[in-house]
Formats: structure tokens, C-alpha cells, sequence
């Protein structure tokens, strides 16, 4: 079997020559892919639907409980808190009442 010889031919440039003897712009070969965000408020929201039931109620992440906990950062629920106490209290003083005059019609019909 004969052995072949190649001849190679090296050209070398001086650093200042690169930028004009060779083109260092990037180029592909297709045209790139542009992919759509899938993160809409609309997809969260039909994910959220959709995995209602599975979601654990309690727990320090990835729960109801720690969802509620990062919406009321932004919803003032503390806010609605305040106001519905006074009501409560007032409901609370209302079925005292309501016990006590019970008490007393039974005492009377009881004598």
C-alpha cells in the first residue's frame, strides 16, 4: 500500500488583521425558534383550579395556607380583621343578653 502525502497550507493573521480578514459575527444556519411565555395570569389561575383539591391545606409551602399567606402581603386582610371585631364583640354581647333574659323567663316560670 503506497503512502499518500498532503501538502497543508497554513495562513496566519497578526491580531491587528482578525477583525478585517475574518468575520467574527455570529450566524446560524436556521432561523431561531422563538418560544411564547406559558406563564400567563390565566394559566395560573386554570392550574390553580384544576389542582384545587390536591393543594394541602396547611403547611409552611406549596399549601392554601401559604398562598393566603403571600396574597395577604399585598391584600390588607389585617384591615378587615379590625373591623369585623367590633361587630363580633357586639354579637358576642348580644347572645349574653339573650342567655341571661332566657335565664330569667325560666326562673320566673319555675317559682
Amino acid at each position: 500500500m503506497a503512502k499518500e502525502r498532503i501538502q497543508i497550507q497554513v495562513q496566519s493573521y497578526r491580531r491587528d488583521q482578525i477583525q478585517t480578514a475574518l468575520d467574527t459575527e455570529f450566524t446560524t444556519f436556521v432561523d431561531p425558534i422563538l418560544e411564547s411565555d406559558p406563564d400567563t395570569i390565566e394559566e395560573l389561575f386554570r392550574l390553580y383550579d384544576k389542582l384545587f383539591y390536591t393543594i394541602p391545606i396547611q403547611g409552611e409551602v406549596n399549601s392554601h395556607e401559604y398562598i393566603l399567606g403571600r396574597s395577604s402581603e399585598l391584600a390588607d386582610f389585617e384591615k378587615n380583621t379590625e373591623e369585623i371585631q367590633p361587630l363580633l364583640d357586639e354579637i358576642a354581647q348580644l347572645r349574653q343578653q339573650l342567655l341571661d333574659a332566657n335565664e330569667q323567663i325560666f326562673e320566673l316560670e319555675n317559682q
